[in-house]
């Protein structure tokens, strides 16, 4: 299933509004254009300045070379701008399992198409190119609004991790824990059909992040 090739040569992902594109050095510049304070509110750290931006691209870069994580940038059509990137990590190849984090967007990209374009991507690709059996999502317990756009995706809530990590700042999070199997993904896969027909005849669809 995961070849040498799926981090050395990692996919595009695209349909006809957004593209997710592996992650480069290059990209930080974009990134760090769209980063807001609130975007870390919820994370393991904070990027304040470039160089924390440099530094936490440098480390996904790094973990996808290290055959852990496949980092994407997702780039708008349209405007052919960064809008926002996204990760599959937590790879295990005997349970055919996976995991979808780490995902933020700019501002102004949030409450749109976007989250559930890429949700869509990811997905169709764990499980109709890689043949997994489970995707996993994660996110903070007090991430109100993560937590509902997850289950807005169709995912099953699994329970509580209870001090599932530590904060850059101390706090000991608690972390809820989501599911998509492949039983799950017909049904799944429908309902994003169904919110983008939405999107195209009354101009709203999934509001996403």
């Amino acid at each position: 299933m995961m070849r040498q090739q799926l981090f050395t040569e990692p996919p595009i992902l695209e349909n006809e509004r957004i593209k997710l594109v592996p992650m480069e050095i290059d990209h930080s510049g974009p990134l760090y254009s769209i980063n807001h304070s609130d975007t870390w509110a919820f994370m393991l750290l904070e990027v304040k300045t470039k160089q924390d931006m440099d530094e936490w691209v440098a480390n996904a870069v790094n973990l996808r070379d290290q055959k852990f994580a496949l980092p994407f940038v997702v780039i708008l059509k349209e405007t052919n701008q960064v809008v926002g990137t996204t990760r599959l990590y937590e790879f295990n190849e005997t349970h055919l399992s996976c995991e979808i984090g780490s995902t933020w967007y700019g501002v102004d990209y949030r409450r749109t198409f976007i989250n559930s374009d890429c949700k869509y991507l990811l997905l169709k690709y764990c499980f109709e190119t890689l043949g997994m059996i489970r995707v996993q999502l994660k996110t903070d317990e007090r991430n109100v609004r993560s937590q509902k756009a997850i289950e807005r995706l169709g995912a099953t809530k699994e329970g509580i991790l209870r001090k599932e990590r530590i904060l850059a700042n101390g706090y000991v999070r608690n972390a809820v824990l989501y599911s998509i199997t492949d039983a799950d993904w017909s049904s799944v896969k429908q309902g994003f059909m169904d919110r983008n027909a939405a999107y195209f005849l009354h101009g709203k669809g999934d509001s996403g992040y």
